[in-house]
């Protein structure tokens, strides 16, 4: 048995008076309370204090951080939540830019961009090469500027094309390689300035513009030119819209545009379009028919497929995606397409032999074939599609 003592003192009654009604007479009635009871209602923030500062030591021990320090981070990583949401909601690259910039600062990720030691590539040469193209510039050395663009220029000068460079933040890089290219860009553009006639350029410093160009044509052939490539993944090849969209909307979309099986059904699309044309099939393409496994409201049954695949070989029938490639082609071949857009399809095709490698067609390798015809040769995958053959224009058109 256990026995509780109490070894405090009782409290004294303190008298009270409360008024209470019978009928239309009010009347008093004296009632005892604690002091205590009087006094916990102008004790309780003082206990509330108390609690949350011992509640505070605690998750000191635990974290570290003060309470001042603790409300910060959460505040910090609510708002981290909230950029993050906008760029995956974001409609344009322009609202995706301004959330992934204030995300890097909300990081630290700036120190590590203007930070020219970290990261693995070579600052030494970067800095050298942008103190010769700057110095050129500046003095307006006509010769010097040509030799650099000429034989200086690289894609990855430094290590600058290192992709841990670009995985590090959430936009752009270090500040170094920005600053390198924006340097190649106004020296390539100073010399296209000072091409022209002027009375203010000397005679031994000013080029024909026939020099200027076999220089600029050389110097793009050694650089070489951006290519975008799209590969397949079934319908999840479909978000290659979103991709091209954002590239055209920035102005960045490349010339040479690849693409294998799914990728080749959006590189074909895009690749007969203009550019005035490009906005309207953006708003129509992903709305539009692209039921290439069946025909909508004709849709095969489980039977049939299961025929089809013991007979044909294939689940799904290549008609499908023939009707729909040629409702948005046209019977247009890639000569035709380069032509009309001077953007350059290439579409990747498994041969039949197992000993030869796949063939990439375009308007070089197979100026006459049907591109809607490459597309679901592109896309015949075994067991989905059965192959099928290029299709080419007859000579007489």
């Amino acid at each position: 048995m256990t026995f509780f003592l109490n070894i405090l003192p009782s409290l004294p009654l303190v008298r009270t008076t409360q008024f209470e009604t019978k009928g239309n007479k009010p009347q008093l009635r004296p009632s005892y309370t604690t002091a205590c009871s009087r006094s916990s209602s102008h004790s309780s923030p003082s206990v509330v204090a108390s609690v949350s500062r011992a509640v505070d030591n605690l998750l000191y021990f635990k974290d570290g951080l003060t309470h001042h320090q603790r409300e910060e981070r959460r505040s910090r990583d609510e708002r981290r939540q909230i950029l993050l949401a906008r760029m995956h909601n974001a409609e344009s690259c322009k609202q995706w830019d301004a959330a992934a910039q204030e995300l890097d600062v909300l990081e630290g990720n700036d120190e590590w961009k203007a930070d020219m030691s970290t990261g693995d590539y070579n600052p030494e040469i970067l800095a050298m090469r942008l103190r010769d193209l700057d110095e050129a510039r500046m003095t307006g050395n006509t010769r010097a500027m040509m030799h650099l663009v000429r034989t200086a220029l690289s894609r990855d000068l430094g290590g600058m094309g290192n992709i841990d460079l670009y995985r590090h933040s959430y936009f752009g890089t270090k500040k170094l390689v920005e600053r390198y290219v924006d340097s190649a860009l106004q020296t390539i553009t100073a010399l296209v300035e000072r091409s022209a006639p002027h009375p203010h350029i000397p005679d031994h410093d000013h080029f024909e513009a026939r020099d200027l160009l076999d220089a600029m044509l050389y110097a793009r052939q050694s650089f070489g030119r951006s290519a975008l490539l799209l590969s397949g993944g079934g319908t999840f090849g479909m978000t290659h819209i979103g991709v091209l969209k954002a590239l055209f909307e920035a102005k960045l979309l490349p010339r040479i545009i690849s693409g294998a099986s799914a990728g080749s059904i959006v590189c074909s699309v895009f690749c007969v379009k203009t550019d005035d044309e490009i906005p309207e099939v953006l708003e129509e393409f992903p709305h539009g028919d692209l039921a290439v496994f069946e025909e909508q409201g004709n849709e095969d049954g489980l039977l049939d497929h299961l025929r089809r695949l013991l007979t044909e070989g294939s689940w799904s029938d290549i008609k499908h995606l023939t009707r729909v490639m040629r409702e948005l082609l046209g019977d247009i071949t890639f000569q035709e397409a380069y032509n009309r857009t001077r953007r350059i399809c290439n579409i990747c095709v498994s041969t039949a032999s197992i000993y030869e490698l796949p063939r990439l067609l375009n308007y070089v390798t197979a100026p006459n074939v049907m591109i809607w015809s490459a597309v679901a040769a592109s896309c015949s995958v075994p067991l989905v599609f059965s192959a099928v053959l290029g299709i080419q224009r007859p000579k007489s058109g």
